[in-house]
């Protein structure tokens, strides 16, 4: 597959963002669905992968918030709340989600950023970060595999939580102060 001419990557990059906080402001569960049959249609090479990444990252936590808060409204009103406006929610968060696995997929990122530096530097920096969190998210899934007899379950994962999650904490800051200083080496403020 050709790359795109980083022109056609600034203008789906543009309309990502016209999309991404027109979309955020669609309430209406029906219209939302609309909307999701025309992103498939339009996204339609691809549109696997990207469900799956959508399905994999975003929906647990999609779907997981918003009926967490209507259990807790209905816990404190006494009644069911209308399950309306915590559909429109969810269905909002896996849409963008959705639209932004299928248009970074078409988008070459850093050519398209080249005419604004300061974006390109905070692509970089954000793009490491994100591969360093998940070579420590995958390092600490395997050491905890090779410490267990048994394959780990949630139990496990939530009580090895805090250290892992100090070490990312820990990474992150590190390696965001030597890009900065190799940022600041090569002349950049």
């Amino acid at each position: 597959m050709p790359l795109p001419e980083p022109r056609r990557s600034q203008v789906l990059l543009a309309g990502w963002i016209a999309l991404t906080f027109a979309l955020s402001a669609v309430t209406n569960p029906r219209a939302l669905a609309i909307a999701g049959a025309a992103a498939l249609v339009a996204f339609r090479r691809g549109a696997a992968g990207a469900l799956r990444r959508v399905a994999l990252t975003v929906l647990p936590f999609a779907a997981g918030l918003p009926l967490a808060s209507w259990l807790l409204a209905w816990l404190v009103a006494g009644s069911p709340p209308f399950p309306g406006p915590y559909l429109a929610l969810a269905a909002r968060a896996v849409l963008i989600a959705f639209v932004t696995f299928s248009l970074l997929a078409r988008v070459r990122l850093l050519p398209a950023l080249w005419p604004v530096p300061m974006l390109g530097r905070l692509a970089v920096l954000a793009l490491g970060q994100i591969h360093a969190l998940r070579l420590l998210a995958a390092e600490s899934a395997f050491g905890l595999r090779s410490r267990l007899p048994r394959k780990p379950g949630t139990l496990d994962v939530i009580r090895n939580a805090g250290a892992v999650t100090a070490a990312l904490f820990t990474l992150s800051t590190r390696n965001a102060r030597e890009v900065a200083d190799a940022m600041r080496s090569r002349g950049f403020r």
